[in-house]
């Protein structure tokens, strides 16, 4: 009996733990200056332009990783206050493959970005 209840307690341990360690908090993508360009073709999307310091549109950590077309986005969640021509802010930005807006064919498409986080506004 005694070794049943120890074989028990031993699962029990033992699943306890498996659950925490897959708990994992989702990661936060860091914090980009942007530029708000204007509106994009479609209506309720801005065109951004990522300003980063080396130009090339892409950041170095695990958090947002890809190649952007020329540092140019698009969002369809950008706040109200943002939608400025020529405002420069601070934002959390991760990939929205799910959806994009739709253009003619004559329009550039920039990658979707979802607005995760307004960090600063300057």
């Amino acid at each position: 009996m005694k070794s049943v209840l120890s074989m028990l307690m031993l699962y029990l341990l033992l699943a306890l733990l498996l659950v925490s360690c897959a708990e994992q908090e989702e990661a936060v993508p860091a914090c980009l200056q942007v530029e708000v360009v204007g509106p994009d073709c479609q209506t309720g999307w801005y065109v951004l332009q990522i300003l980063d310091a080396n130009g090339t549109g892409e950041q170095r950590s695990n958090q947002y990783i890809g190649q952007l077309q020329s540092g140019f986005v698009t969002t369809d969640n950008l706040p109200e206050e943002l939608r400025q021509s020529g405002k420069i802010v601070s934002l959390s930005l991760e990939r929205n493959t799910e959806y994009g807006p739709r253009c003619t064919a004559i329009s550039t498409m920039f990658p979707p970005v979802r607005v995760k986080m307004v960090c600063l506004v300057e």
